[in-house]
């Protein structure tokens, strides 16, 4: 009688431990989609006629994910031969996207020649990496 307490016992603690569901059980990640990005227009005077060379440019993101993300731009130049990237940081625009929009990097700004003349400045690459979390 004692041996059949103790494998009712036995089977009613397998039963109960199996039948629960496990309460770790964490949400699956769902594999975000890469943000894409548009030059609407890169543009660099050489001489403004004012002493002075004037860069301007807007580059649009765009978020195809039914979420909002972070993230960071890395945007490449050639300017005479002299490679440069600007890095972005979580204080700089476009770093937040809210989920299946956009965001517009905006920049115009006009350098005097002083110090020296730059002849050209081409855009090489423009690159969005979402941030982990």
């Amino acid at each position: 009688m004692k041996l059949l307490k103790f494998l009712c016992s036995i089977l009613s603690i397998t039963v109960f431990t199996f039948s629960c569901s496990n309460s770790d059980s964490q949400p699956e990640e769902v594999a975000l989609k890469e943000v894409t990005h548009n030059v609407i227009y890169w543009e660099f005077t050489p001489d403004t006629g004012n002493n002075t060379s004037r860069l301007r440019y807007e580059i649009e993101f765009q978020n195809p994910n039914d979420v909002a993300i972070n993230g960071f731009y890395r945007i490449t130049q050639n300017a005479d031969g002299f490679v440069t990237t600007l890095f972005s940081s979580n204080k700089s625009p476009c770093y937040e996207i809210e989920a299946n929009s956009t965001c517009t990097l905006s920049f115009d700004e006009e350098d005097s020649h002083d110090l020296g003349k730059l002849n050209s400045i081409n855009l090489i690459s423009v690159e969005y990496n979402i941030e982990e979390k």
